[in-house]
């Protein structure tokens, strides 16, 4: 399972507050609303999931959108500022779940209940509290982005999987947002695939193929204790050669 999956999971309701307004309307007519239960949805409800891809196809279609612009990709992204990769960030997060929460879009607060894995894994991987711990390392992330995506060596395909690696981990590690730090984490790597001269890899992530999550989430928890992202960079790589098999 998922990471962002089994913490969705585990979290189990979502309370009516909490709830867009869209979504709540819709789940009025439901059987469950019906028959006694008022005050929350399941987090797991297809309602909920529906929403949730509705959200992130409109990530997607954004993220499509931007590359039909007459650009270079590569230089547009180097040369952003470290706020302007954390806004970005910000804002796909509200588009994600703009049909499933009333709040959204914003880093995690201090003191937020993070539950990432399998017990203890919090720990492993040093995932920062919330906050300005949160903010302070998204802003060092943005700044590798800012000085090194201009010159990751392209020709070479096993450096161009590591670098993306190095994001994706990271950007997961950091857990920056309450839910949806994976999607949002694919989307950001695919930006900086095509930025490289290569194509999408894994936003469209197939999150029903059981056998590639589990190789996808044996690979990120072992980056935790190897900072090669040995395992990540070869998972990375096959899904892009997959890829490139398909339309070739």
């Amino acid at each position: 399972m998922a990471i962002d999956e089994r913490q969705q999971e585990e979290r189990s309701e979502i309370a009516q507050e909490d709830v867009a307004k869209s979504l709540w309307r819709k789940y009025r007519r439901t059987a469950e609303y019906k028959s006694g239960r008022h005050f929350s949805i399941s987090s797991i409800h297809p309602l909920v999931r529906e929403a949730e891809e509705h959200g992130l196809n409109d990530v997607i279609l954004q993220f499509a959108r931007e590359l039909e612009r007459p650009v270079d990709i590569r230089m547009a992204l180097s040369m952003r500022k470290e706020t302007d990769w954390i806004d970005d960030w910000k804002r796909m997060h509200g588009v994600l779940f703009r049909y499933v929460y009333r709040q959204c879009g914003e880093l995690r607060p201090l003191g937020h209940d993070v539950r990432f894995g399998d017990p203890g894994d919090e720990d492993l991987h040093h995932i920062p509290r919330g906050g300005a711990e949160v903010y302070n390392e998204l802003y060092g992330l943005a700044r590798t982005l800012h000085d090194q995506t201009e010159f990751v060596n392209t020709s070479n395909i096993d450096e161009v999987c590591r670098y993306l690696a190095h994001f994706h981990y990271s950007f997961i590690r950091i857990h920056p947002f309450f839910d949806g730090n994976g999607r949002i984490a694919r989307v950001v790597t695919d930006q900086l695939s095509v930025a490289l001269g290569f194509i999408p890899i894994i936003a469209g992530f197939p999150r029903n193929n059981a056998e590639k999550k589990r190789i996808y989430h044996a690979a990120i928890r072992a980056s935790a204790t190897d900072h090669s992202h040995s395992e990540l960079t070869a998972w990375i790589k096959q899904q892009l050669l997959d890829k490139l098999a398909e339309i070739a």
